[in-house]
């Protein structure tokens, strides 16, 4: 398999995290200790530029440390095309942002994401929303040691 080796030195830091799409991007932050998360919202891609500028720009508003970025993996954790996509974004978003960078798996992160909506009671859910949320579930999974 070919999970991302998460970096140690991110975990603890005040991270945006980011569920990267070719149509929405979802964004999401919490505390250092990954006890409360925040549910930022969601950036329209019209392209990696376009977007990698807006989401730098939320990390600083927000006070982050660091990106997390979601990495779409095979169920059987393989990498596929789509991390392809992932790198592209990652590199244009370094052009942007000196923040480091880290990467978390995230399979099944929308299905765990229309779960805790419908948890919280916001279903059906906003347009975007579901977006945010899997940027949030990324989040906690990192923050709670998952790779």
């Amino acid at each position: 398999m070919n999970q991302p080796t998460p970096d140690p030195g991110l975990r603890g830091k005040k991270l945006l995290a980011v569920d990267y799409g070719r149509v929405r991007i979802g964004l999401a932050t919490g505390d250092p200790m990954g006890i409360s998360l925040t549910l930022i919202g969601f950036v329209r891609r019209e392209n990696d530029a376009q977007a990698a500028q807006v989401v730098a720009q939320v990390a600083v508003q927000h006070g982050c440390e660091g990106v997390l970025l979601g990495l779409p993996l095979h169920v059987n954790g393989d990498r596929g095309a789509n991390v392809a996509w992932v790198a592209a974004f990652r590199a244009e978003l370094a052009k942007h942002c000196a923040l480091p960078v880290d990467e978390v798996d995230e399979r099944y992160s929308s299905i765990e994401a229309e779960e805790l909506l419908r948890e919280r009671g916001e279903w059906p859910p906003k347009f975007g929303r579901v977006d945010a949320a899997s940027a949030a579930i990324l989040l906690r999974r990192y923050q709670s040691g998952e790779s």
